[in-house]
């Protein structure tokens, strides 16, 4: 059966790869590769899976619709929550991961899972980094620590836009106020230009970041994965464990 989806799968991973590429290079997804995709996957599925069966073909608009709804609830919350922000582009990649299969809503949603799961083992590398090294701020412990797990120092004169601050610099007349800060800036130009400033005229060598770490990465990790999951047969119980966990 799944001989049938191959050629859909290669495309789907080049098109993931073309766009993680991109992503790195640019911090920017090409939209028009993810309509080619989508447009491409409902082709191919139409002519060699489907072939007119009407009950697929209901199947297969009910998990877009409902994977739409269930991006478009993240969607808002990113507007309202900085804290639970994910990138329009890589909800776009998501949805269009719902055109390339017909395992139904649950398998990518389980993608979705997935690289949520995996982007939570980037702060737990950050801590075990700094801790081997040896970076520790200089604040309160429990700031100290959320900056261990957030993100490492970097000299200033290497900070790109592609690094979201850790600390706030400012200047109450002639003196220096520096404080760690939470909430990542995801557009963090403007504050790194004040910061550089800042930094320059008080012999700052170093800041705390976070980087802007590309979230299609864990996307990409997330389809292989549920791939893997999917071949081996073990998609029914991960079927299971996404409907207790959701």
């Amino acid at each position: 059966m799944y001989v049938l989806y191959l050629p859909i799968i290669i495309f789907t991973l080049i098109i993931l790869c073309f766009m993680t590429f991109q992503d790195i290079k640019y911090r920017e997804i090409n939209i028009i590769s993810l309509i080619v995709l989508s447009v491409v996957s409902a082709l191919y599925l139409g002519f060699f899976i489907f072939k007119g069966n009407g009950a697929l073909w209901i199947k297969y608009i009910t998990q877009i619709v409902i994977t739409f709804v269930f991006l478009l609830i993240f969607f808002i919350l990113g507007k309202i929550s900085k804290f639970v922000y994910i990138g329009e582009g890589d909800l776009y990649t998501i949805m269009a991961l719902s055109f390339t299969n017909t395992f139904g809503v649950l398998y990518t949603l389980g993608i979705f899972l997935l690289a949520l799961l995996i982007t939570l083992l980037i702060p737990i590398t950050f801590f075990i980094y700094n801790l081997i090294v040896g970076n520790r701020p200089s604040y309160r412990l429990a700031s100290s620590l959320s900056l261990m797990f957030l993100g490492y120092p970097i000299l200033i004169k290497k900070i790109t836009d592609f690094y979201t601050p850790l600390e706030i610099f400012k200047l109450k007349g002639n003196k220096l106020i520096r404080k760690p800060k939470f909430t990542p800036n995801i557009e963090p130009h403007k504050e790194l230009v004040s910061l550089k400033k800042i930094a320059k005229l008080k012999n700052i060598k170093e800041i705390w970041v976070s980087p802007l770490v590309p979230f299609i990465i864990s996307i990409v990790l997330g389809y292989v994965i549920m791939l893997f999951i999917l071949i081996s047969n073990s998609f029914p119980y991960i079927s299971g464990f996404i409907v207790n966990f959701l």
